[in-house]
């Protein structure tokens, strides 16, 4: 009895007909609506062109306080209107640490909520809550 052989048509799994191969990044951009895209990238780089402009308008109108008090306004502590003689060291030094008291509370109750209604909570609990 003589053994019969298919030749293979294919050297590799079989695919069905929906999966589609790997494609570049700017070509599944592409394939989605061209408009929606357009309009994204457009307002984010209306965002990056907002804050450079902020920018540059902070630094070219400080320029007459820059040579009045130097950068030592960032590192001295006086205050003294009458005098004229400036510091924001102390401001600075009470903004820095009243951030990081802020994040060191609301990070963890954060956190622990997160969690919470992702992995603990009742589906009907965790529907109301998320929005909040």
């Amino acid at each position: 009895m003589a053994a019969s052989s298919t030749p293979l048509t294919s050297a590799g799994p079989a695919r069905s007909k929906n999966v589609r191969p790997a494609q570049s990044f700017w070509q599944r951009i592409r394939g989605g609506d061209e408009v929606a895209v357009g309009i994204t990238f457009l307002c984010a780089f209306s965002i990056l062109a907002v804050t450079a402009y902020l920018v540059w308008e902070l630094w070219i109108n400080s320029a007459l306080p820059r040579h009045q008090f130097g950068w030592n306004f960032f590192r001295t502590q006086t205050w003294d209107p009458v005098a004229g003689n400036f510091g924001a060291l102390p401001f600075i030094y009470g903004t820095l640490v009243t951030s990081a008291l802020a994040l060191i509370i609301s990070v963890p109750l954060g956190l622990g909520s997160a969690i919470f209604l992702a992995e603990l909570a009742p589906p009907m609990i965790s529907d109301g809550l998320a929005f909040l």
